[in-house]
């Protein structure tokens, strides 16, 4: 079968009758009457009006959005001081309200212990204060809870600031997967994951900082603010660690380097035989029943031998034989 030269003048024929012209523009522009546009261009075919289909709308969104972000967010969250200076931002605008609720930083705090309990005793101006307006409170309160006052309302800050910082931490990875175009889902997981630790770093010394300020200053936001101020510079000199040694690219690269030689990993591991395993039980149970027989039987002797003496031991009495005849009056005859 082949093609001659009048099939191929045919088919150009179709392909020239059935071609389109399509012009593109924004729907704004699109205000010429249909009759004009006939008469202009002298047409051959009516024109359409075709929409552009949801998936192209979504593509166009998304390029839009990966271009903004990948412009001044993209920089901000990759620096060091980026993100620790969100979180911090977030922290002095808490620490405002309570320094607003409690009347400043002449509000003083201690614990004191009656019959058994633990009281956290408020001292300054209670007219200023627009909640704690009382002298006296149990370190559990719910009101010392919710402002982060006390060992108890600190530990209750510190938990809700590594929420936040978790939320965060997942969120920008997440982004920064998601407009990456040579990014797999790898790096997803170990960003993620390195991002946690830092926080859980950070998070652990602000606490730690918090509760020693409690025992050394009486202002009773004090122990907020130091915590504060410690989970930025952790965060901050993690940050550089990171950056400067490269771990969260590491681990990256290691995950990307599992994945792509899982399978060669899977055939080298050597086959396990069951028949071998199974000898090897049957000896193992074998030698441990064969030395617990002979140390069973190592004891028995050994306490026979110490418990039984020898003269405990009484031995039947054999039957008497009766009495042997004298020999006093007993004469040899003479030869």
């Amino acid at each position: 079968m082949f093609v001659s030269k009048v099939m191929l003048d045919q088919l150009a024929y179709e392909m020239e009758k059935n071609n389109r012209e399509m012009v593109v523009m924004l729907l704004s522009d699109l205000r010429i009457d249909a009759k004009n546009v006939q008469g202009t261009h002298a047409a051959t075919q009516p024109p359409q009006n075709c929409n552009l289909n949801q998936r192209y709308w979504l593509d166009c969104a998304w390029n839009e959005m990966k271009t903004n972000y990948n412009g001044i967010p993209h920089t901000f969250v990759n620096t060091n001081w980026g993100v620790p200076a969100g979180l911090a931002a977030v922290d002095a605008k808490n620490i405002a309200i309570l320094l607003r609720d409690i009347g400043g930083f002449g509000t003083k705090a201690r614990v004191s212990v009656r019959n058994g309990q633990e009281y956290l005793i408020l001292t300054g101006y209670p007219g200023l204060r627009r909640k704690l307006k009382g002298t006296r409170y149990g370190v559990r309160n719910a009101q010392l809870l919710e402002l982060g006052i006390g060992k108890y309302g600190i530990r209750g800050s510190s938990i809700q600031g590594f929420k936040i910082s978790c939320w965060v931490a997942v969120g920008i990875e997440v982004a920064e997967w998601a407009f990456n175009d040579e990014a797999v889902l790898t790096d997803l997981f170990g960003g993620i994951g390195v991002e946690l630790v830092k926080a859980g770093i950070a998070t652990t010394v602000g606490y730690a900082a918090g509760v020693f300020a409690g025992t050394l200053i009486t202002a009773a936001a004090a122990p907020v603010a130091a915590g504060a101020i410690f989970v930025f510079v952790v965060g901050y000199g993690l940050n550089v660690i990171d950056n400067h040694y490269g771990i969260k690219n590491a681990v990256k690269a290691s995950l990307r380097h599992a994945v792509t030689h899982f399978e060669n990993i899977q055939a080298q591991v050597t086959k396990i035989d069951v028949d071998e395993i199974k000898e090897e039980v049957e000896q193992s149970i074998a030698d441990m029943a064969a030395q617990t027989a002979e140390y069973l039987y190592d004891e028995a002797k050994r306490w026979a031998i110490r418990k039984i003496q020898p003269g405990e031991l009484r031995f039947p009495r054999l039957p008497s034989g009766g009495n042997l005849p004298t020999l006093n009056n007993f004469k040899i005859p003479k030869i």
